[in-house]
């Protein structure tokens, strides 16, 4: 019998899209899932039936961003590739890249012993939000922006290393 706790703390996340996130992400959460009973007529009582399909939360990641900003123009580059907000140019322009306009995300977890243990694999992810960076200069400790984004995904699966 396993008796060590899930350790919040010790985990990598890693995406080909984005190679400069990875050394830089602070929070990553396994998304929520959620069924939707179907609800059958009845003259009496609300009866159900087993649902039809799961629906997966979206995915945010947390990461600090880098002095030369780098992780945040990938992850911004991404989202104007896709959105095209000058010119359809650019959306063909990343659709004929090496990494296309969807990548798989994966969040490794490790053990009580910092050894890889369990492999989350997110599957056609694609950014669909990233939070402002905030700068202050009246701040009296140095708090080093962090940025969230927002990725939608297909389905995912999880895997024993």
């Amino acid at each position: 019998m396993i008796t060590n706790y899930l350790a919040p703390t010790s985990f990598i996340v890693t995406v080909a899209r984005m190679p400069n996130v990875e050394f830089f992400v602070q929070r990553a959460s396994i998304p929520a899932l959620t069924m939707n009973p179907v609800g059958v007529a009845s003259p009496i009582a609300s009866l159900y039936s087993t649902p039809d399909r799961i629906s997966y939360s979206d995915f945010d990641l947390g990461f600090i961003v880098d002095e030369r900003m780098e992780n945040y123009l990938e992850i911004l580059r991404w989202m104007e590739g896709i959105g095209a907000p000058e010119s359809t140019d650019q959306f063909k322009a990343i659709e004929t890249t090496k990494d296309g306009t969807v990548s798989d995300i994966s969040i490794v977890v490790h053990n009580s012993h910092k050894n890889p243990n369990i492999k989350i694999t997110l599957k056609n992810c694609f950014p669909i939000s990233m939070s402002s960076v905030n700068l202050n200069i009246a701040t009296t400790d140095v708090q080093y922006p962090e940025v969230t984004a927002t990725f939608r995904y297909d389905t995912f699966e999880i895997e024993q290393i």
